[in-house]
């Protein structure tokens, strides 16, 4: 059994990684993007927002139907959808091609992470927050192989094509070995009915609130550099394509050691805890990445935001996965929902900012913000939960 857990948490990883790197390949392309469809900034900045105004319409539902009919079939739903139409993005002629192509991506995209990360808290109970950081450290390294890749592509072979048709030929090979080695164990939770109303409870809804919010602003923070920091760097600091997906991919590699090692301290030391220390030091790391000219400087702080910054999410996966246990799909749903409203006008905002001033200057009005403030966010959480725990234990006394 821990063989074939082992086994389908691997290829789990490699989903993750190009789940993320089919999202986050776009930015080194935008400029070829603007020159090839005669478009703005701002134009591709909502083509770029598009995958996550798509995705913002299915994570309830794919918590839902995960809960109740268990985890199998919506997250290889989720991983063979969106690798094939990641290659119909690479095939598309027009801009607003290739904006429905990646609305339609973000749709399906929910059915994979949501489900497989309830999935996940599930198989391996006795260490969540470490094997649920350790999954999600393949969609950073994801974060860097996706731009790195993109530049590289491009620069190889002149087309911003190719790296749509490789990350998603690549993705739906690694579909199929995750088919092949799901393991035969059901999910050890299942709930009787596709919504369970006790998520209505005043205290969950004011915990679901402030949590929400942490992932809106950390989710703003996160989009809008990943897809913009490539694009600063080739048009603002002068790097080729090439170089500057290198660079912008160590937030990702940041991420992906990041994701383990502040798992296993959360795991002791408390995952809100952990969250909120993350979100500081990835704001300082932000703002020294911008105020340097140093190249190797630039890179270092770069990796050191993406590893800062992950403590952030994988605390509030793991928190919320186990707070709700009962409806832990549908809550880990809820709450992306929510955020995926917000913060896709995030990499919209910057795109506008650009074009009117520059790119720098929307990294300083919205991405640094958003990184304290996710910190912030989590704060309430702490009188929420106190005050929902007592309420329930005045209930259960006769």
């Amino acid at each position: 059994m821990k063989s074939s857990r082992m086994a389908f948490f691997i290829m789990g990883w490699f989903g993750m990684l190009f789940y993320f790197a089919q999202r986050w390949l776009f930015g080194p392309l935008i400029p070829s993007l603007m020159q090839a469809f005669n478009a703005d900034r701002t134009t591709l900045g909502l083509i770029g927002s598009a995958s996550l105004w798509g995705y913002m319409f299915t994570p309830i539902v794919a918590g839902m139907v995960s809960d109740r009919f268990g985890r199998k079939y919506a997250v290889l739903f989720g991983i063979f959808g969106f690798s094939v139409l990641t290659v119909v993005s690479g095939l598309v002629g027009s801009a607003s091609q290739l904006f429905w192509s990646r609305f339609l991506t973000g749709t399906v995209e929910a059915f994979y992470f949501i489900p497989l990360a309830a999935f996940t808290l599930e198989l391996f109970p006795e260490r969540p927050a470490f094997f649920l950081s350790l999954l999600v450290s393949g969609s950073s390294v994801g974060w860097f192989v996706g731009p790195a890749l993109a530049g590289w592509l491009l620069d190889l072979t002149g087309t911003w094509r190719a790296a749509f048709v490789v990350i998603g030929l690549s993705s739906l090979a690694v579909a199929f070995l995750q088919w092949r080695f799901w393991p035969d164990e059901a999910s050890r939770t299942r709930a009787a009915l596709f919504f369970d109303r006790a998520i209505l409870h005043p205290g969950n809804l004011l915990l679901f609130f402030s949590l929400s919010l942490v992932l809106t602003f950390q989710m703003a923070s996160e989009f809008g550099f990943t897809l913009w920091f490539p694009v600063y760097l080739r048009t603002e600091v002068l790097m080729s394509a090439t170089g500057a997906g290198l660079l912008a991919g160590f937030f990702g590699i940041g991420q992906a050691f990041g994701r383990p090692i502040t798992g296993w301290i959360s795991d002791r030391a408390g995952y809100r805890r952990i969250g909120i220390a993350g979100s500081i030091g990835m704001g300082i790391s932000l703002i020294v990445t911008l105020s340097v000219a140093s190249t190797p400087v630039r890179a270092l702080f770069t990796f050191a935001a993406g590893f800062l910054g992950s403590a952030v999410t994988g605390g509030l996966w793991a928190f919320t996965g186990l707070v709700f246990a009962s409806f832990r799909g549908l809550a880990l749903g809820i709450i992306v929902t929510f955020a995926y409203v917000i913060s896709s006008l995030s990499p919209i905002a910057m795109g506008y900012i650009g074009d009117h001033y520059s790119i720098a200057t929307a990294f300083w009005t919205v991405t640094v913000p958003c990184a304290f403030a996710a910190g912030a966010a989590f704060l309430p959480t702490f009188a929420v939960k106190r005050t929902r725990e007592r309420q329930s234990a005045g209930k259960a006394v006769p």
